[in-house]
């Protein structure tokens, strides 16, 4: 086979294709085995759509899973949800009913102390009163036994504007008092807290401001909480003050 000069044949062969039959229909059955033809485009196309819509499908059947999936989870987390919801809700709705009946308990027990409260109060104003008498009794008793006669206690308010005797009062109150001879009685039933001979003494101090007198003072208990011990510190310092513990 003699060797083709490739030049002289490209310079030939538009030439020759277009005015020789034989030469075109030999180069197209040459390259229908190489180059695809437009039917085979189309086919090629058309198998390639179907594939890509089977792709298609196939996913479309895939989401289609996953958001009924997702769906169904979105369905039992809200029921979780709601019972959740209503478990808490009755929960609440149960402490709150305690705490309504707690609350109405402790309305009636406040109510209850108040009333018994009351009641105490009332006793103990009831039988205090005979006591405060008895007490000042016990001093006449002592004062006339000194030779003291026709001496009259009786109990006294005074005004404190400075607030001398105590800062929570204008008032001072007074068991018993006499002016001729000057006494001072202060009568309580129970001697719980030292402040109460504090508070005796600086009364004593008031009436002899008040009065430009010096005073004997009495202090009258029926019992006390303090020891034996204790109960002689306050009898030496009520002596110190021209006072005097009667210890029933």
């Amino acid at each position: 086979m003699s060797k083709i000069n490739i030049d002289e044949l490209l310079k030939v062969l538009p030439k020759l294709i277009r005015e020789n039959d034989r030469v075109k229909g030999a180069i197209i059955s040459a390259l229908s085995g190489v180059v695809a033809t437009h039917e085979d485009i189309v086919q090629l196309t058309k198998t390639m759509d179907d594939r890509f819509e089977r792709m298609d499908n196939r996913f479309n059947s895939i989401q289609q899973r996953m958001d009924d999936r997702f769906e169904r989870m979105d369905n039992r987390f809200n029921s979780m949800q709601q019972r959740m919801d209503d478990r808490f809700n009755s929960m609440q709705q149960r402490m709150d009913n305690r705490f309504e009946r707690m609350y109405d308990r402790f309305e009636r027990m406040e109510k209850n102390f108040g009333e018994v409260k009351s009641i105490l109060m009332n006793l103990q104003e009831t039988l205090g009163k005979p006591f405060e008498q008895f007490g000042r009794n016990v001093v006449v008793r002592i004062l006339q036994s000194e030779g003291i006669k026709d001496i009259t206690l009786k109990p006294r308010n005074l005004e404190d504007t400075e607030r001398f005797v105590s800062k929570g009062t204008t008032e001072v109150e007074i068991d018993g008092f006499s002016i001729d001879p000057p006494i001072i009685v202060e009568i309580t039933s129970i001697l719980r807290e030292k402040e109460k001979i504090e508070t005796f003494l600086r009364k004593k101090k008031f009436v002899e401001r008040e009065y430009d007198l010096s005073f004997r003072g009495f202090f009258v208990a029926a019992s006390s909480h303090f020891s034996a011990e204790e109960m002689g510190k306050i009898t030496v310092k009520l002596r110190k003050n021209n006072c005097e513990l009667i210890n029933l």
